[in-house]
């Protein structure tokens, strides 16, 4: 286990008993980056379940999900009305933000972007979880990009880095002005970010093919965060187990 992430275990587990029998305050979204996969029938989804009732399904089970098609291209509102409509108000659409974002070259116009996708998403309306900002591993700390996106996307905006430069108490002054979130994630190929209590939510992408067991330390994490958060999520990357993952945690933390 590398020696980072067993000190923020470390930190987790040491909050969590401090608090000792304190009730945990947040509304635990837990899910699955994407739910439309045929290779979840027979294991999640039913084998016969008809893939326009994959969302139906995995929404009266789970009550959020990650969706990173939106990374590439925006959907269309149509289709947003749509999974609205077949959700139900518990439920949570935490959309990735367009690549043009952060993954452009300068001269680019990421402002405009960002206004035009937090507009494109409204019709998700209180489905709507918080915008997912991933910044790749070329890009170091920017704290007057950060700033510039997330007013322009306004709303609750969960930022994901993949180059350690970022994590200073400059970005998390600008994270904190604007409600937002630094995203723990764990993933062997990038910098594990440090538990941050910068705003009222808290968000994990769990990447890896997790055993129970090995879950056992991010639920002690996800205890801690409950307990000074309004909101946390935490979403599995979609290996066919995912969803009994997330399900896994939902139970551990009611």
């Amino acid at each position: 286990m590398p020696r980072g992430r067993r000190r923020l275990w470390a930190a987790a587990r040491a909050r969590h008993e401090a608090a000792g029998s304190c009730r945990l305050l947040a509304i635990l979204y837990a899910g699955t980056s994407g739910f439309s996969y045929p290779t979840w029938k027979g294991v999640f989804y039913p084998k016969s379940l008809a893939g326009a009732k994959m969302l139906e399904f995995y929404s009266s089970r789970l009550n959020g999900v990650e969706l990173n098609g939106s990374f590439y291209r925006m959907p269309p509102v149509t289709a947003l009305e749509k999974w609205a409509a077949a959700t139900p108000d518990r439920f949570r659409f935490c959309m990735k933000a367009s690549r043009g974002l952060t993954y452009s070259a300068e001269g680019f116009d990421r402002v405009g972007l960002a206004r035009l996708f937090a507009q494109r998403m409204a019709p998700l309306g209180e489905r709507l979880g918080p915008i997912l900002l991933q910044f790749p591993p070329v890009r170091q700390r920017n704290v007057a990009l950060l700033d510039s996106l997330l007013e322009a996307l306004g709303g609750r905006v969960a930022c994901e880095f993949r180059h350690e430069s970022w994590f200073h108490a400059d970005t998390y002054d600008s994270i904190r002005r604007h409600a937002g979130a630094v995203v723990v994630t764990d993933e062997e190929k990038w910098p594990q970010a440090p538990l941050v209590e910068v705003g009222p939510f808290a968000y994990f992408r769990l990447r890896r093919e997790y055993k129970d067991p090995a879950l056992e330390p991010w639920i002690a994490l996800l205890k801690s965060a409950s307990a000074s958060h309004e909101e946390v999520h935490v979403y599995f990357k979609h290996y066919p187990r995912a969803p009994h993952l997330a399900l896994h945690v939902v139970s551990a933390l009611a």
